[in-house]
């Protein structure tokens, strides 16, 4: 039998890494504002909060990349 090869899910720590967000944020975002955030995976039976890499990058991918970039920080 062939062994099967996962990625490893995603937790509300690692989302939060990814997005720049506190994991407050991410859950309260759950919550009041879903588009907020990338679409979780629903395990039956569970409230654990998990994300598939491939779908949190396709969600990211869902947005455009402005053409005016702002420079935080830069001298003026």
């Amino acid at each position: 039998m062939k062994a099967l090869s996962m990625t490893p899910l995603l937790t509300l720590d690692d989302i939060a890494h990814v997005l720049g967000r506190s994991a407050g944020t991410i859950k309260r975002d759950l919550r009041r504002n879903p588009d907020a955030v990338p679409p979780r995976l629903q395990l039956p039976g569970t409230k654990l909060l998990r994300w598939r890499q491939q779908d949190v990058q396709t969600w990211l991918d869902s947005f455009p990349v402005s053409a005016n970039r702002c420079d935080v920080g830069a001298a003026k």
